[in-house]
């Protein structure tokens, strides 16, 4: 069972020290849906994986108010105000855990955006009730997100070869996160 905090409703966007991590809004959901581009945009913005987190979060209803905080967001960078990456989640929490989703456009890798992004963001997830538990998942090839997900805390758990899940539980915060 789902149960979303209305705390979680009115949230807008989450700043890092670089970043802004701003809800997606219903017309930038649905030109990323429909492939326009937006002004704000970088030259490399979007990539296929943004589309697909358009098109998710949408499928999941998670444009609501009340759902929107677990739906998907763009990074901004705060240097020059352009879009460079998503970041968010696939749904709602099940059994208090929540899967977490991102990309960084090719343009802006390698500056620890997407490790400056996950971090920020699970950290806010992980600080409302009904949510102990974030995932994510990669393949094993994906040197560079699995390297961003232990720089962001995540633990990789044993599993399938085809696809590695790491996780952090609010347990696992260092102290001054929690």
């Amino acid at each position: 069972m789902s149960i979303i905090p209305e705390s979680l409703a009115a949230d807008a966007g989450i700043p890092t020290e670089r970043l802004s991590l701003d809800l997606m809004t219903v017309a930038e959901v649905d030109a990323l849906i429909i492939q326009t581009r937006g002004p704000d945009w970088s030259e490399d913005f979007p990539q296929p994986a943004d589309y697909d987190a358009a098109r998710r979060a949408f499928e999941a209803g998670l444009l609501t108010p009340a759902a929107a905080a677990f739906g998907m967001r763009l990074i901004h960078e705060c240097s020059t105000s352009l879009v460079v990456g998503t970041i968010g989640f696939d749904g709602v929490p099940l059994e208090n855990a929540v899967e977490v989703t991102y990309n960084v456009v090719p343009s802006r890798r390698g500056q620890g955006y997407a490790a400056e992004a996950l971090i920020a963001l699970t950290r806010f997830i992980l600080d409302q009730p009904g949510v102990d538990e974030v995932t994510a998942y990669t393949e094993p090839a994906n040197e560079a997100s699995q390297s961003v997900l232990l720089t962001a805390g995540f633990l990789p758990e044993e599993g399938s070869t085809m696809v590695l899940r790491f996780s952090l539980r609010r347990d696992q915060l260092p102290e001054a996160s929690r």
